[in-house]
């Protein structure tokens, strides 16, 4: 069997696939294998305003209030 590089890089779909039904696929951007497979173990199938409102709300406590502009 062979080894993946331990520094190989996946694609990372920055809205999640199933989200964008009926719709182009977002963006990608290619992210190290093991950081894609932490990010989809903490945040699921979560869009990116949604795991910062996970992270307001859950650590720390409701405090801010957060505005995203998409580049």
């Amino acid at each position: 069997m062979k080894r993946k590089h331990q520094n190989a890089k996946t694609v990372h779909h920055i809205i999640p696939r199933s989200r964008v039904a009926g719709r182009p696929l977002s963006a990608t951007c290619k992210v190290p294998e093991q950081i894609h497979n932490l990010s989809h173990a903490l945040h699921g199938n979560r869009t990116p305003e949604e795991i910062i409102e996970w992270y307001n709300e859950t650590l720390w406590g409701g405090q801010y209030e957060i505005i995203m502009i998409r580049k």
